[in-house]
């Protein structure tokens, strides 16, 4: 992967309404990303990278989401094939989104010069490169998932708000990962529900 040339990667706005899927009793908090620099995820190796950073993940529809958070397993495509995961509850939240300058790493795979990726590379595993040791059968490659420092090129370039992602779990519709620190004052993410004595609450970032 070309790390070099992500501040040659599309660049477009985001003005839309995106979804978070999170724990009932996290309703209050849903907007929350502190946990971002402890643990690892796709795009951010967590405390391990030079610079840790925040982060936030959305998706393009409540579907996507409940398979990102393996709220649902199964396969969309085929009818009966989607089983709910039983070990806990979830709500799904509506964000609005309103950002200037989001990576469009969709765009960057159509025109793979400008990364050297590809889909398979940008979906496919990312866990393993913490996993594997000499102690395992399998023992390289380890260390920083590619994806993660993708993830790390685009927040320490300063350039992007956030960046547009193929979902790996329904890999023909789109995630958006968000920076919170690389916002612009003017743009947000923001939620709105009705609190149980039926007050309106609004959360936002940053």
């Amino acid at each position: 992967m070309n790390l070099s040339a992500v501040a040659e990667i599309p660049c477009r706005p985001v003005v839309a309404t995106w979804y978070r899927a999170i724990k009932p009793q996290h309703l209050a908090s849903a907007l929350n990303y502190s946990h971002a620099r402890l643990a690892a995820s796709r795009y951010c190796a967590g405390p391990v990278v030079a610079e840790p950073f925040d982060i936030l993940y959305l998706a393009e529809t409540p579907e996507v989401v409940l398979f990102e958070v393996e709220a649902q397993f199964g396969s969309p495509s085929v009818p009966g094939g989607v089983v709910a995961n039983p070990s806990g509850s979830w709500i799904i939240i509506n964000s609005q989104v309103q950002l200037s300058k989001v990576a469009d790493l969709t765009d960057a795979v159509r025109t793979p010069e400008i990364l050297a990726t590809t889909a398979q590379e940008l979906t496919g595993d990312w866990k393993g490169y913490s996993l594997r040791s000499d102690r395992t059968s399998v023992s390289a490659p380890v260390g920083i998932a590619p994806t993660q420092a993708l993830g790390a090129a685009l927040y320490a370039s300063g350039a992007f708000e956030g960046f547009l992602a193929i979902s790996a779990k329904m890999p023909y519709q789109k995630v958006l990962g968000v920076f919170p620190n690389r916002m612009a004052e003017r743009n947000f993410v923001r939620y709105t529900y009705s609190s149980a004595a039926g007050q309106m609450q609004s959360f936002e970032i940053p």
